[in-house]
């Protein structure tokens, strides 16, 4: 079979950073998943879970604010966690229709193992970038999506 003639203006795909990105996602979606599925949690449910871990008594809204992840879902998300016993939910005393969300001991449990599990993956992920590069990737992408 004879090659063909490129079109003009063509692109190499394995010089693309979309194509790199989009096969790094690949990858880390899939060890992520291996690691939350021990647990029954999708990436969104831990990182919620991360959030209401770090900001106790927190609210929907405030999780949103943080997480970027849209409302209805992480009001669907809560509800998930709440069935699961990994979070309890209960009214703000000062204004009833916002509820305070906090971690139970067992979603505690749970995500501290994650924890130490997805840290270990991140390390992997990284060694390979001298530590300024690193550094400076890590506020590339952090400037990257608040944009």
């Amino acid at each position: 079979m004879a090659l063909r003639k490129r079109p003009p203006n063509s692109r190499n795909p394995e010089r693309s950073t979309f194509l790199l990105f989009h096969q790094t996602q690949q990858k880390i979606d899939l060890e992520q998943n291996k690691l939350l599925r021990k647990y029954k949690l999708t990436p969104r449910q831990f990182i919620i879970l991360q959030t209401i871990d770090y900001h106790p008594l927190i609210s929907q809204n405030q999780i949103q604010k943080y997480t970027k992840i849209d409302r209805t879902t992480i009001s669907e998300i809560i509800k998930k966690l709440e069935i699961k016993n990994l979070v309890d939910c209960q009214l703000n005393a000062d204004d009833r229709r916002h509820k305070e969300i906090r971690i139970s001991n067992k979603g505690r449990n749970i995500l501290r193992r994650l924890q130490a599990n997805i840290e270990k993956k991140e390390s992997d992920f990284l060694k390979e970038l001298i530590f300024k590069t690193q550094k400076k990737f890590l506020d590339s992408l952090k400037k990257y999506v608040k944009d």
